[in-house]
């Protein structure tokens, strides 16, 4: 039984990632692009000592200046004030925009890919084993 949940979850998590994919992809193709700008680093405090979280200034297409929190945030800093990036954003949507990084664009994706793939195989591999298997011991 725990097999079978372990296989629905990966399957589930694929499903996520795929969506997630998917969505990230779509925005990069009809989003607008412009150019954003590190205006601060938020400095955050984590269990080792603390973190800097970039905040990127950027202005829509239609002159509304948007400041944006990057998901990540590290130690020491990725990002240095006045760095430079291509912020995606829908036109419906501006507050919600994507740095276009590799993390950026396909962060989440990625991370529930890399969970998905291990529980799918042994799983799935669970199931086959068992169907192989019986086979030779009936």
């Amino acid at each position: 039984m725990g097999y079978l949940i372990t296989f629905l979850v990966g399957a589930g998590l694929l499903i996520l990632s795929v969506s997630k994919f998917s969505k990230a992809i779509n925005l990069i193709q009809s989003g607008h692009r412009v150019m954003a700008v590190v205006d601060r680093l938020e400095k955050e405090k984590s269990k080792k000592g603390y973190t800097y979280r970039p905040i990127f200034k950027y202005q829509t297409m239609n002159g509304q200046e948007v400041l944006h929190s990057y998901m990540f945030a590290a130690s020491p800093p990725d990002w240095d004030v006045g760095e430079k990036a291509t912020i995606v954003y829908q036109a419906s949507d501006p507050e919600n925009p994507v740095v276009l990084t590799y993390f950026g664009a396909f962060g989440w994706a990625v991370i529930w890919l890399a969970v998905a793939v291990p529980l799918l195989i042994v799983g799935g591999g669970y199931f086959l084993a068992q169907l192989y298997l019986k086979s030779y011991f009936l």
